[in-house]
């Protein structure tokens, strides 16, 4: 699966190149075993992003600038910080996100119901209709 994001690392779309994005990454998990039978607007409230290696000071505490407190990071031979894996996390409000995903679930059974009812009309009056 291919998860395109935007400079934030929010996810933009999964497998589909969008318009616009600033990174993809490959990864061979599916959606199902990512984000199981998410809708597309609930996945793009997550986030997937990499994540590096820490440094540490000698107490276990996180080793950070002094100027500016930011997290120090263990750096290659060349100067790049060590990947340590992926983070996929929702920044959205969780509950925003469940209340989305029983939204569109609600949808799509109506979307189902009337599919039906306009095959069952189009099988009673003979003319074939699109559903």
């Amino acid at each position: 699966m291919k998860i395109y994001v935007n400079e934030q690392y929010e996810i933009l779309s999964l497998d589909e190149e969008p318009a616009y994005y600033n990174k993809s990454f490959e990864t061979e998990r599916t959606r199902e075993d990512m984000f199981g039978d998410f809708c597309n607007p609930v996945i793009q409230g997550f986030k997937y992003e990499p994540c590096y290696e820490l440094l540490f000071n000698e107490d276990g505490s996180n080793a950070r600038n002094e100027k500016t407190g930011e997290l120090l990071y263990k750096l290659d031979d060349e100067g790049n910080k060590i990947p340590s894996g992926y983070s996929c996390y929702p920044y959205i409000d969780y509950q925003t996100l469940i209340l989305i995903q029983k939204q569109y679930e609600e949808s799509q059974r109506h979307v189902h119901a009337l599919n039906a009812q306009v095959a069952y009309l189009s099988m009673m009056s003979g003319y074939e209709m699109e559903v």
